[in-house]
């Protein structure tokens, strides 16, 4: 008879602190070390994924005047980023309501977007707001995240089960979100997204333990799952989430830059209680179990098909030896650190900013002295295919998981059985 176990006999033996949770890579590890782990050894298994989220939008509301002196505002920006004021009017309240998209860029601020200034937020940084009225009044303000009367962040389309690594097939250079440097011609370089075996959708496939309403972590602040995201269907889901910022992590957030401008980085982490045998059995065991599609850059056609252990293989963070850089007479990295991790001193990098820090290999592959990361590369079609890029931050993802998994034992997290499922069409039209 396949075993079984009540929502209530986890969190009874969570309440008890007796409840035996696991992260994903410690399951993996304890796997790879030749352990065996049955059933009975784990009642939940946390999971999370970081990369670049470009579906993100922060939703605020906060008052800009006194009542009864404009009758609304039809034009806010912050920060130099162009907001959507409405849909509530709040006619002669004062008061704004209004959405940023994560990525969309500054008008007076280079290298600045949406997820540039969720970030700067978060951090507690003070930001501009211009706003006018529709009588053509200009109100100029600065309110730091705590002084907002709102401020969620929703994400549209997250934690997609099946990232894709990128291909140029073309014969000339592309600039692209999927690379950090103008995209090499002729196939010759690799670049890709995705956690791999972290991934929620990966490890409940039939989303048995989680659903509409599931408490979750955005960037390290807890929210739920509102339901199934955009684009996507039962072979590729994602979810679409909300959180406050106030309780979010600045190093789970970002702007991530690219050869074709910026984009947000956003973190999720999901609890999967192991309430039966099929569950168990769908945990991921290896990122060798884990798919991973390769396409052509221009035009999105599959040409290939790896696995997430022929990218990750336990590699997962950037070393640095500053003594490098104390000679070089000129830098070739400065300038193209797409998360501005570097703190420059006397015109050299003599330190990481590890809040900052994607572990994305950028700086490895302009210099392979200073910095150390086994990319790795890849056969494909009789050549060997370098990757020179992560688009997702498999550390990151770790320790959050981490995270979660130390909320869950202090009781700081609750799990909570979900209010719905999550229902995905057959194909996407």
């Amino acid at each position: 008879m396949p075993k079984k176990r009540k929502f209530s006999d986890i969190t009874k033996k969570i309440n008890t602190g007796t409840a035996n949770i696991l992260t994903v890579q410690e399951f993996i590890n304890r796997l790879d070390n030749g352990e065996h782990i049955k059933f009975e050894d784990v009642d939940v298994i946390t999971t999370a994924t970081k990369g670049l989220m470009s579906g993100i939008m922060g939703v605020f509301s906060f008052r800009l005047v006194a009542p009864k002196t404009l009758r609304k505002f039809t034009e806010i920006s912050i920060n130099g980023i162009p907001a959507f004021p409405g849909p509530c009017p709040n006619e002669y309240l004062g008061i704004a309501d209004l959405i940023v998209y994560g990525t969309a860029q500054s008008q007076k601020r280079d290298s600045y977007c949406g997820g540039s200034l969720f970030r700067d937020l978060v951090e507690g940084k003070a930001v501009e707001i211009v706003a006018k009225s529709n009588e053509g009044e200009k109100v100029e303000k600065e309110m730091t995240l705590e002084e907002m009367q709102y401020a969620k962040l929703i994400g549209t389309r997250q934690a997609i089960k099946n990232y894709n690594a990128m291909l140029n097939c073309e014969s000339y250079k592309v600039e692209t979100i999927f690379s950090c440097l103008p995209f090499e011609a002729n196939k010759t370089e690799l670049t890709f997204s995705g956690c791999g075996a972290l991934n929620p959708f990966q490890n409940d496939p039939k989303f048995q333990s989680f659903g509409v309403g599931s408490p979750l972590l955005v960037n390290g602040s807890m929210g739920y799952l509102i339901g199934p995201g955009t684009r996507n269907y039962v072979a590729k889901p994602n979810m679409m989430t909300i959180a406050p910022m106030i309780q979010m992590k600045p190093e789970y957030m970002g702007a991530f830059k690219t050869s074709y401008g910026l984009e947000p980085i956003c973190s999720i982490a999901l609890p999967i209680p192991i309430l039966n045998e099929e569950i168990f059995d769908n945990i991921i065991k290896s990122d060798k179990d884990v798919n991973l599609t390769i396409l052509s850059l221009v035009g999105r056609e599959k040409v290939g098909e790896i696995t997430y252990a022929d990218v990750w293989d336990n590699n997962f963070f950037m070393k640095f030896d500053s003594k490098v850089c104390k000679d070089c007479e000129e830098c070739k990295t400065i300038d193209y650190c797409p998360t501005n991790a570097f703190i420059i001193k006397d015109g050299v990098i003599s330190a990481i900013d590890r809040s900052r820090c994607f572990n994305c290999g950028t700086c490895v592959r302009l210099c392979p002295d200073a910095f150390k990361l086994d990319l790795k590369s890849i056969e494909f079609e009789g050549s060997e295919i370098p990757i020179v890029l992560r688009q997702s931050d498999r550390y990151g993802a770790i320790k959050l998981a981490e995270e979660l998994k130390q909320m869950i034992l202090k009781g700081e997290f609750l799990l909570k059985k979900p209010t719905g499922t999550l229902d995905f069409a057959e194909s996407i039209k």
